[in-house]
């Protein structure tokens, strides 16, 4: 009888092991495709944009990643990655691509909402040594520089038509004391500051301007996008 009574302890002791077992062995190997996928999509997107930086982030969203790999398809996508334009500014990508799956060609995305920022050093030091862009707040820039040794600072709004960035002065100042922002000189001055965005990855077209803390940033979104 002892015997007898002891067989059905070992399989339940057995079967305690194996389901430790495989509750530790399938979230780490869960997680080792999640990170080889990772990096293919990386290896896959620096060999498609030779104007990169460096190596983009990319991160693959959803749990567990086998099953979502095993169905074609995966949530969310993220992707963060730091580029040059064509004219030499640096610009930081971050794109969201939900809804990722296979698709006739390789893999569409059912949405995807892309930041594209250039931040204020650049804007300013390529072209004009003596002008200086930041962050005036309220989703407006400050734009310093020096008229005949006489400091001049504007503050501006950044407007998007025709994927052409303008600036339109709310504020201005001359040797620290206000002056009209629409006077003519402050106007010609920034009309000669236009901004001709570069063409976006996946075909995408910028549909807003923004400034914030880090630079300016363009805003597009798109339905059904073929990621190639």
């Amino acid at each position: 009888m002892p015997a007898a009574s002891s067989r059905p302890r070992r399989r339940a002791r057995t079967a305690i092991a194996v389901t430790a077992l495989l509750a530790t062995a399938l979230p780490a190997a869960d997680a080792l495709a999640r990170h080889q996928g990772e990096s293919r999509l990386a290896d896959r997107i620096a060999s498609r944009h030779p104007d990169l930086r460096s190596a983009p982030q990319v991160s693959i969203e959803g749990y567990p990643f086998l099953l979502d790999a095993a169905r074609g398809s995966h949530p969310e996508v993220r992707v963060t990655a730091d580029a040059v334009t064509a004219d030499g500014h640096p610009v930081r990508a971050d794109v969201e691509l939900r809804e990722v799956s296979e698709c006739p060609g390789g893999h569409c995305a059912s949405e995807v909402d892309a930041r594209f920022t250039v931040p204020f050093d650049s804007l300013g030091a390529r072209t004009d040594r003596a002008l200086r862009v930041s962050d005036a707040g309220d989703g407006r820039l400050r734009i310093e520089r020096r008229a005949f040794g006489i400091p001049v600072v504007v503050t501006a709004r950044p407007h998007l038509e025709n994927n052409t960035v303008t600036l339109q002065a709310s504020a201005a100042t001359l040797a620290g004391h206000p002056v009209d922002p629409a006077t003519p000189a402050i106007a010609q001055a920034l009309a000669e500051r236009r901004w001709e965005l570069p063409a976006l990855p996946l075909g995408l077209r910028a549909s807003e301007i923004t400034v914030g803390p880090d630079g300016v940033t363009a805003h597009a979104r798109g339905e059904r996008v073929a990621l190639g």
